[in-house]
């Protein structure tokens, strides 16, 4: 009898080390020999489970985003229809979207990487549209006779509120913290009601 797989152990420890590559190093400075490093693992092992340094970012970016996305849309998924704006607004507006933790500056790193990768790129377009795509069902929930295009609209704009927050919080602005981005978010849903 053979040997059990470590595969989704090693592939689970080489993830972590990459996302704590990325917040200590930058993307330019995350290198296999790095993540190798930093996993406790040889840089062949590195290989072996995830590829090229290029492969490792991919598969990292997507094991990233899976995991927040799968608690935000399950979240509004599963909530009753009046439940499904108040969770999407908590979860963009509340200190739970601003940078308190590196994942902010490896989803920057993300981003960049994106810029010049298409695979990743792919990758995050993909997991942002699933989020926005259940930001609009939250809006359509409260907001059941504004037209298709305004329910997305509004949540396209609801999240590029909380994402700009989130970076200019990083810069500790003190503004960032407060409740403005929120008030500016529930007027932009007002709108709904106006044009409803």
């Amino acid at each position: 009898m053979g040997r059990p797989s470590m595969a989704a152990e090693r592939t689970e420890q080489i993830m972590r080390a990459t996302g704590r590559c990325l917040g200590k190093h930058g993307l330019a400075g995350t290198t296999l020999e790095r993540v190798a490093e930093e996993s406790g693992l040889s840089r062949s092992h590195v290989r072996h489970y995830v590829g090229n340094r290029d492969d490792l970012l991919r598969k990292y970016a997507n094991w990233l985003f899976t995991g927040y996305e799968a608690e935000f849309i399950g979240r509004i998924a599963k909530a009753p229809e009046r439940e499904k704006l108040p969770i999407a607004m908590d979860y963009l507006f509340s200190s739970g979207f601003l940078p308190i933790s590196d994942d902010d500056t490896i989803i920057r790193e993300l981003v960049a990487a994106g810029v010049a990768d298409e695979s990743i790129r792919a990758t995050m377009q993909g997991h942002y549209s699933q989020a926005i795509q259940s930001v609009e069902e939250a809006v359509g929930a409260e907001y059941p006779s504004a037209s298709p295009g305004a329910r997305r609209s509004a949540a396209y704009g609801l999240w590029c509120l909380a994402m700009g927050n989130s970076m200019m919080a990083e810069l500790r602005l003190p503004v960032a913290s407060g409740g403005l981005v929120r008030t500016a978010a529930e007027s932009l849903l007002e709108q709904l009601n106006r044009h409803g």
